[in-house]
């Protein structure tokens, strides 16, 4: 279908953030800050904050439990500008320790087990809630909350469990693993075993695909297979809805329910970087001179976090601001599918909750004790 864009213009801001598989990280609050890492010649990283074109070295975390944990990585931040995200070292991922950068004051995160490989703090609220996961010894991930300096195990089954965010109320979505055995029971075992999971008020609602980000409201935003394909999709009471009917993922969601994210045009193996509303469907957003590019965040003022390889084969981050002058056009999206009703954009079947993703002793939605 052709949807129509948004409205508006964006300026397009390069920024000097290192890319994310490098170890640089990516987070924007309300405010539009935005922080990352900065490389340096020696090959550590220094956690940095940007806000209106300044730069703002914030070092790298101490207290550390070994010299060499010197590259951070950032994954999230909250209006206050509080940082979260984790540090380790050349050698790679782990191990690692989670962190919390409050104005330039680092709080380096216990193991939530003395055994586990390392830890990674993912999100945080505005109330200084933080979520995220350790990697056990056997290293497979295992969710956790961090409030008034300890930590609280997420009763969420699954061999391998991650929580990725947390709103104003408490809730937090994650994903998760099933185990071979569940997937028997359950008569999945061609899934991968990988759903996503919502926790708010004590009642957990497994999903049937993946979240990466949620809103004040409770919506979240992710991906759902649909077709036998993943679709960017948004959930609300554990219904996914497609609302956007070709390979793409949902990464971001604001407090208007607009949702960014990733999609492959047909016929083309490049992701390029989509915005998508109620009103007006999905357009696309990738910048000019990018080949490919890839959404990481959306703040309450349309600010947009993203990232991609330019023409010259460079990875780059960006901001795009809506400006009435700005250089960017939203371009409408073309898609195979029509709806006789409904926002432009989105696919009217919604998928329920998975039933295959649910405990056998606990039916999805029901109380945690």
């Amino acid at each position: 279908m052709d949807a129509p864009p948004a409205s508006g213009r964006y300026e397009v801001t390069p920024l000097p953030f290192i890319p994310f598989s490098s170890t640089g990280g990516e987070a924007l609050n309300d405010a539009g800050v935005v922080a990352g890492g900065v490389a340096h010649a020696d090959g550590s990283v220094s956690l940095t904050e940007w806000h209106d074109g300044r730069l703002t070295d914030l070092g790298v975390p101490a207290g550390l439990p070994a010299h060499g944990f010197n590259r951070p990585r950032v994954f999230g931040i909250n209006n206050a500008g509080v940082i979260v995200g984790t540090v380790h070292t050349l050698a790679g991922d782990l191990p690692s320790r989670s962190f919390i950068c409050d104005r330039g004051r680092f709080t380096i995160l216990p193991l939530a087990d003395a055994t586990n490989l390392g830890g990674a703090a993912i999100g945080i609220n505005d109330r200084g809630v933080v979520v995220g996961y350790d990697h056990t010894s056997r290293n497979r991930l295992k969710a956790w909350l961090w409030s008034g300096g300890n930590y609280s195990a997420l009763r969420v089954s699954g061999t391998s469990t991650a929580a990725f965010g947390i709103n104003a109320n408490g809730t937090v979505i994650g994903n998760r693993t099933l185990s071979l055995l569940r997937r028997l029971l359950t008569g999945k075992l061609r899934s991968t075993g990988q759903r996503g999971f919502v926790l708010g008020q004590d009642v957990i609602r497994h999903l049937n695909g993946f979240v990466n980000a949620i809103n004040d409201s409770g919506v979240a935003a992710g991906s759902s297979i649909s077709g036998g394909a993943q679709k960017a999709a948004i959930f609300s009471d554990g219904i996914a809805t497609v609302i956007l009917p070709v390979p793409s993922s949902a990464v971001g969601i604001n407090s208007s329910a607009a949702v960014v994210g990733d999609y492959q045009p047909a016929g083309s193996q490049r992701d390029r970087l989509f915005l998508w509303n109620a009103n007006s469907g999905a357009c696309d957003l990738t910048p000019g001179g990018f080949v490919s590019a890839q959404a990481a965040a959306i703040n309450d003022r349309g600010d947009i976090l993203g990232f991609g390889e330019t023409a010259s084969m460079e990875s780059q981050y960006f901001l795009l601001t809506p400006r009435s002058n700005g250089v960017l056009t939203p371009k409408a999206i073309m898609t195979a599918i029509r709806t006789a009703d409904g926002p432009r954009g989105m696919e009217r079947t919604s998928a329920p909750a998975d039933p295959d993703t649910s405990d056998p002793a606990r039916p999805a939605g029901s109380q945690i004790r």
